[in-house]
């Protein structure tokens, strides 16, 4: 019985780990359509193993992470439209559909965060600036006319990492504290990756390479945030 349990628990792993390699490998090789599939199933394994585990979490929380999941992988299939053009910078219209779907997914994290009582804080916040400064030059310099929904996005983007990184999640909560701050700055890391595969990338290895390393940050970063919050709203 133990073992059955044991082989069940494991099966979710590797299908998300099937489906980010997928994502990963057609992120990188230009495939548009196959990108899509394998990243909707990605996000799909996830929203399974939130599903799963129903019974051991209050329905509102269910629904947020539910709903957060579903916004993400909206944004995720529309933002792979975009990319997958011969311009570098894709199709702007689509590139800002995402991240508007993508800003919805960051509101509900932070929802569920400060509802368990995440809150900012002042924890590495060179760091912090840093990439928010990096971020906004690239709009800035490159991308004027985006800079209204994407610093938007990128302002809830930051807070969700802050509240991921609250100190205080981690004395009640030490397991799903780990897995939301490490989950947090990877999100903002392959966010950056995208602006500067975008803005200023040019040749079709680096832009190759640099779309593989998004991904698999992205695909790592959705895996330790959907498992903390997991762990974060499980009922004791």
């Amino acid at each position: 019985m133990a073992r059955h349990r044991t082989r069940r628990a494991g099966d979710p792993v590797k299908a998300f780990r099937a489906a980010a390699t997928a994502t990963v490998l057609a992120g990188m090789l230009d495939r548009p359509r196959p990108h899509q599939i394998a990243e909707a199933a990605m996000v799909a394994t996830l929203a399974a193993e939130v599903t799963r585990e129903t019974p051991g979490r209050d329905a509102r929380d269910t629904l947020t992470l539910l709903l957060s999941l579903g916004a993400a992988a909206l944004g995720g299939v529309t933002i792979a439209r975009s990319t997958h053009q011969p311009d570098p910078r894709g199709n702007p219209g689509a590139f800002l559909g995402g991240a508007t779907w993508y800003a919805l997914a960051q509101l509900l994290t932070v929802t569920l965060l400060w509802r368990r009582g995440a809150r900012p804080h002042t924890g590495h916040w060179p760091a912090r600036m840093a990439g928010l400064l990096l971020g906004a030059g690239l709009l800035i310099r490159h991308d004027p006319e985006s800079l209204p929904v994407l610093s938007g996005y990128g302002a809830l983007l930051n807070l969700m990492a802050l509240l991921a990184a609250d100190p205080r999640l981690a004395r009640a909560h030490p397991d799903a504290a780990r897995l939301l701050r490490r989950g947090g700055w990877m999100f903002v890391a392959s966010d950056l990756l995208i602006l500067v595969r975008r803005y200023l990338l040019r040749d079709r290895l680096s832009r190759a390479l640099t779309e593989g390393v998004m991904l698999a940050l992205y695909a790592g970063a959705q895996r330790n945030l959907t498992r903390g919050l997991m762990l974060l709203t499980r009922r004791s």
